[in-house]
């Protein structure tokens, strides 16, 4: 399970290994497919509605999406320098399939312990020995969380006992296994090779080979994982009497040293058309997940789940292989045009945007963000020139001081590149064939303040979600706080050698462990003396910071301001507004200068807890 000591992008000589699978190009076309032709992560911005449309996806998430929205396709890092960079700005990737090659090879030898292989992921979830549950298992139905919907209702729940009910059913499910004690099914998601070691390895760095091997690793894991059995702190607990029960969170560490911190995983069965609607991930935390490969000619599922294409057509992604599912970001920045949190305090409602259902005259006009609010026409007889033509007007010349969201749309293959879903971007996840998707979650040292505005968020909702252990019991533990957090942050500040990000982001977590104005953590174990030491190794870095050798570090930390202000930038002050008389600042975020609360506004209204934007104006 060791990880190489310095992670490295795949080249032809550390790749040539035995590999049981996924070596075969991609099938050719065929005549009925559709492909996704888009450049990834350039800036051309395309009509949603037409990209929709021209991907073939079914009717029900075509017909209702506004021409107004517009999206970009996340980009695809080559390098691990792209990797960092997308990282750090808080910028949803997609990577190399080679991170993923482990996951693919342990599916083809039926998880890494049988010898008969299989190329169909469907095929190896549904018709295997782990298929059936010991005990049966929640599933949701496609649409689960729609904006309407009641928080508690389990309406839209079904209980399944094998992953086969999951797709032969008639109406499109979607299963998140957590890897517990309770099954036997493989966990693919360990063999997930992270990139960035210097933000997600798990190990403490006296754990790694200095030759990059995994003999070494491999013995300590085995060690650790005998003491945590005694211990009953993985993924069980056990009890007095030996009996071991599975633990509803993971996260806790028991032993010190890595900046990663990993807190759990998944395999994810879904029906085509299943829908998972707006949400954050669990606690501010990067997901790192890949769909699994599929065979075009496997045997066609039972059911009459009216969103499987019955005609054979497939969604080919970039690569030129199946698409599975279709991610659908919004900026930090963009939240509060998605979900309204105190309508729903209010209405114990789903209140969110309906991407799929929503018309454009609810939505602000261009025109009315760009023009002088008291001098825009009011009322739902406000008519606007939509032709494009040059006005002439000042328009023409200076940048609209609001807009509408701009998306980020990311195809996860099967058996492709996998991707790297970074921190608080809302998001919601479309699928479109019968897959399988296998993810890990992991914390990373270096993005505290992620976890600092997440605490800020959930404690807005009604019904904050349950934190992992890491974040309720370790960060509140003085001893615990110290060895996995204090400690490994202060050795990243202090080393030289290490990358310009890793410093830098390093400062961010120790300035979000001691900050006291409300922006940093909700609470942590720090005593006296780690917050003296913090305050030190900051003003020492402050000092280094104003130096010629610093100019490259200052050149950072301001970029990140910009881009990735979070838990003690402008995100937090204005989540503090939002809502506020049934307002929304549309202005609230503008280009190069952050957060500033400006005009235009519109108040906002909800029909069956879809929102409603009234005319704009220029004052809340």
């Amino acid at each position: 399970r060791g990880y190489p000591a310095r992670a490295r992008m795949p080249t032809e000589d550390n790749a040539k290994r035995p590999r049981l699978m996924d070596t075969r190009p991609a099938e050719p076309p065929r005549s009925n497919d559709r492909i996704i032709d888009q450049t990834l992560g350039d800036d051309a911005e395309h009509p949603m509605r037409e990209l929709f449309e021209r991907w073939g996806l079914p009717d029900r998430f075509v017909r209702g999406v506004s021409p107004s929205w517009r999206c970009k396709l996340v980009p695809l890092a080559r390098t691990e320098d792209e990797i960092r960079d997308y990282a750090v700005r808080g910028v949803p990737a997609l990577a190399s399939p080679e991170y993923a090659r482990g996951v693919f090879d342990a599916m083809g030898g039926g998880g890494g312990d049988g010898d008969a292989a299989t190329a169909d992921a469907v095929s190896w979830a549904c018709d295997s020995p782990w298929s059936s549950f010991p005990r049966p298992k929640v599933a949701m139905v496609g649409g689960w969380g729609a904006p309407g919907s009641h928080l508690l209702s389990d309406r839209y729940m079904r209980m399944v006992g094998s992953f086969a009910e999951v797709v032969d059913g008639d109406e499109p499910l979607n299963l998140q296994m957590f890897h517990r004690d309770d099954t036997t099914v493989p966990v693919l998601p360990e063999r997930l090779r992270w990139p960035l070691p210097e933000f997600f390895d798990t190990r403490s760095p006296a754990d790694a080979p200095i030759d990059g091997s995994t003999e070494d690793t491999d013995a300590k894991s085995e060690e650790a994982d005998a003491k945590s059995e005694e211990t009953g702190r993985g993924n069980h607990a056990t009890d007095a009497e030996g009996n071991k029960t599975a633990l509803p969170a993971q996260g806790a560490l028991h032993r010190p040293g890595g900046v990663g911190v990993p807190l759990d995983m998944a395999t994810r069965l879904s029906a085509a058309g299943a829908l998972t609607w707006w949400h954050l991930d669990d606690c501010g935390e990067f997901v790192f997940q890949v769909g699994l490969p599929v065979r075009r000619d496997a045997p066609r599922r039972v059911g009459a789940n009216p969103f499987r294409r019955r005609d054979g057509s497939e969604l080919l992604g970039p690569t030129g292989r199946p698409v599975c599912k279709l991610f659908v970001f919004a900026a930090r920045e963009d939240y509060e045009w998605i979900a309204q949190d105190g309508v729903m305090n209010q209405t114990m409602k789903q209140t969110a945007l309906d991407l799929f259902d929503t018309p454009t005259h609810y939505l602000p006009h261009r025109r009315e963000m760009s023009d002088d609010p008291s001098r825009t026409p009011l009322g739902p007889g406000a008519k606007f020139d939509v032709s494009g033509r040059s006005s002439g007007s000042r328009l023409d010349h200076v940048p609209p001081p609001a807009k509408l969201p701009t998306f980020w749309v990311a195809p996860l293959e099967c058996g492709g590149c996998p991707l790297l879903s970074p921190p608080n971007w809302i998001h919601c996840v479309l699928t479109v064939r019968d897959c399988v998707m296998v993810e890990e979650r992991r914390l990373s040292l270096a993005f505290l303040d992620e976890v600092a505005y997440f605490q800020r968020r959930a404690a807005r909702w009604c019904e904050p979600p349950v934190q992992y252990r890491f974040i309720r019991e370790d960060l509140h533990d003085v001893a615990s706080c110290r060895a996995h957090a204090v400690s490994p942050l202060l050795k990243m500040l202090a080393d030289d050698g290490a990358s310009v990000a890793t410093r830098c982001r390093a400062r961010s977590s120790l300035r979000t462990l001691v900050d006291e104005s409300g922006a940093g953590l909700a609470s942590s174990g720090l005593d006296a003396s780690a917050r003296d030491e913090i305050r030190a190794a900051l003003d020492a870095f402050e000092a280094f910071l104003v130096t010629d050798a610093g100019e490259a570090h200052r050149e950072f930390i301001g970029r990140d301001a910009r881009e990735n202000g979070v838990g003690l930038g402008g995100l937090v002050r204005a989540m503090s507004r939002e809502g506020d008389g049934n307002v929304h600042a549309l202005g609230a975020f503008r280009e190069k200068a952050g957060f500033v609360d400006g005009g235009p506004f519109a108040a906002v209204v909800h029909e069956r807890g879809r929102p409603r934007w009234g005319p704009v104006r220029g004052t809340r």
